[in-house]
């Protein structure tokens, strides 16, 4: 029915809609084919994924540390004192313990010898207890139980016992995981020690509910209360120490006991997290995690997860994690490998289909190309058409971008005529007020001189010296120059008349300047007045307002230092100010 139906186009090629709606029915069916292909993995929660992502980032976690250690062993380096010596290479031998084995030894020996060669019998045992866990946890099983075996708990202090106590739990529980079996005489001795630090540990000490979860766990007591405990303590947390992972870790291990696998999925999560984040080589959170994935199908996890903690446990190196990782990872490894055999098969069912799709798209293609053909004829005319339109159009388009231009250049012109009319306007007002003021002025000058000169020559003509001397010492300047000031701030205010309110925004807001009562303009202000004239040269403005050059130049100095603009721009500012009121229209 297809061949036949591709037939018929071949006569009618324009129409190729059917063909199509066939071929997109078997696209669909070769998508469900492919997605079929791929395993379906449970809902992932934010904290899977927060931990799929910083897996990708361990290259920038592991430089964070190595730059702390280094930082660490910088500061070894640089002090004397044992006391000191003895801190820093606890420092060291607590980072490196979940990182590198062998660094975290040659840090705990050191302080064996500085504690030996001081003296300090607590310091030695502490290093004892800290040395047998390390052993323990790189599988040197036998020399951690001497190692512990030589110290007399008798001697210890009630902090000290409860390390004691729990390495005592960590070697045998490992103890215990090498040799497999689930009732065998090391998970005795756990068990023993486990009561035994739960008689001694204090409640308010750090680790107190992760040693009470592992006391609780796979026994018959409640874990409620603990499983609520940890989470108070926790509720803040930001999954940055390895406390914080232990306690995380037990957590998941508390809500697995009790079958409650999402809590536990998503507490181990965050344990792994916060390995991940402190770069712990000696990490167990995703060895679990590893089993929680494989057993909920989500086989891609699993074997990343488990592939991670066995790099660690070979690179810290950490025998007895490998060997017991060996055996998860061998059933992950089985089940990958099936079920990418199971996806070759169908890999190959949908090839076989793609290709026949293949086929069947070639055909359609080629119909295509015969409509696509005489298509082509028709659009050489509709071309041809369109390109003489395009043409007329394009030169249209000149003209009208000529134009515009055009319109450009005369309103440009038209703003710079206008700007330089109003500039113009301005000059001549200024102008023609001042010739007035001028006129008006000297006119009075000339009044004043000719009464003057007709009152002296009266008394040099009557010989009244003494009258002479008296209309001489009458003559006082002072007024003069007042009546003038008075007179220039008058016909300046007349033409500017905001120009002390437009000075003063350029002025800082507790520095601007106001003439006091009576006066229109100060000094300062009648100084800044004649540059917004234009006269910008202090000897010109000293001999102008009768001052000297040093008053005009130290007004001008205090003024520009209260600007809140540039000192440069400051006297081009000025020249902008207080538009002029055109008082003649």
């Amino acid at each position: 029915m297809l061949w036949l139906l591709l037939a018929k186009n071949m006569k009618h090629p324009v129409s190729i809609l059917p063909v199509t709606k066939y071929l997109i029915v078997l696209f669909l069916l070769s998508f469900i084919m492919a997605t079929s292909c791929v395993p379906q993995s449970a809902k992932n929660s934010k904290e899977i994924e927060l931990l799929d992502s910083l897996l990708t980032e361990l290259e920038n976690l592991e430089k964070a540390k190595i730059l702390k250690l280094d930082e660490l062993t910088l500061k070894s380096q640089r002090v004397v004192s044992p006391t000191e010596k003895y801190l820093i290479n606890k420092l060291l031998f607590e980072e490196y313990y979940t990182y590198q084995s062998d660094s975290a030894m040659k840090y705990i020996n050191a302080n064996l010898d500085i504690a030996r060669n001081s003296g300090n019998k607590e310091w030695e045992t502490g290093c004892k207890i800290d040395k047998a866990e390390l052993l323990a946890a790189t599988g040197l099983l036998s020399e951690s139980v001497k190692l512990l075996s030589g110290i007399d708990s008798s001697t210890l202090g009630n902090e000290m016992l409860v390390d004691y106590y729990g390495k005592h739990i960590f070697l045998y529980s490992h103890m215990g995981n090498y040799t497999g079996g689930n009732v065998n005489d090391f998970y005795i001795k756990e068990r023993a020690y486990k009561d035994s630090i739960m008689e001694v540990i204090p409640h308010h000490h750090p680790e107190y509910l992760w040693y009470k979860g592992w006391d609780v766990l796979g026994t018959e007591q409640s874990s409620d209360s603990i499983i609520e405990a940890l989470k108070t303590k926790l509720q803040n947390s930001n999954f940055n120490t390895h406390q914080d992972a232990k306690d995380f870790y037990i957590l998941a291990k508390l809500y697995q006991d009790k079958g409650d696998m999402n809590n536990a999925t998503k507490y181990m999560a965050i344990s792994a997290i916060a390995d991940v984040k402190t770069v712990n080589s000696e990490i167990a959170s995703l060895e679990d995690l590893a089993k929680i994935m494989f057993a909920s199908g989500d086989i891609d996890r699993a074997y990343s997860y488990i592939n991670y903690s066995l790099n660690k446990a070979i690179n810290y190196p950490n025998r007895v994690k490998a060997y017991s990782i060996s055996e998860i990872m061998d059933a992950i490894n089985k089940a990958y490998q099936e079920r990418n055999q199971k996806q070759q098969q169908r890999t190959r069912v949908f090839l076989i289909l793609v290709c026949f799709l293949a086929l069947i798209l070639i055909v359609a293609l080629s119909m295509n190309f015969i409509q696509n053909i005489k298509l082509k004829r028709q659009g050489r005319i509709l071309y041809s058409t369109n390109r003489n339109l395009n043409e007329k159009l394009e030169e249209l388009s000149q003209a009208q971008q000529q134009l515009n231009l055009a319109n450009t250049q005369l309103i440009e012109l038209n703003d710079n005529l206008r700007q330089k009319n109003e500039e113009l306007n301005e000059a001549n007002y200024v102008k023609e007020e001042y010739i007035g003021y001028v006129f008006t002025i000297c006119s009075s000058y000339i009044s004043k001189m000719e009464s003057l000169k007709r009152n002296i020559y009266l008394k040099a003509v009557a010989k009244r010296y003494k009258g002479l001397e008296e209309e001489t010492a009458n003559l006082d300047m002072k007024d003069e120059l007042k009546e003038f000031y008075k007179s220039f701030d008058s016909i300046f205010l007349h033409i500017y008349p905001n120009f002390v309110d437009d000075f003063n925004t350029l002025l800082q807001e507790d520095k601007r300047i106001y003439p006091k009562e009576g006066e229109l303009l100060n000094t300062e202000l009648r100084i800044y007045a004649l540059v917004r004239l234009g006269i910008t040269d202090s000897v010109k403005i000293a001999e102008f307002l009768h001052c000297s050059v040093q008053t005009v130049y130290n007004n001008r100095f205090k003024v520009r230092n209260k600007a809140i603009i540039s000192k440069k721009d400051f006297a081009e500012s000025v020249r902008t100010l207080g538009k002029y009121v055109d008082r003649t229209s």
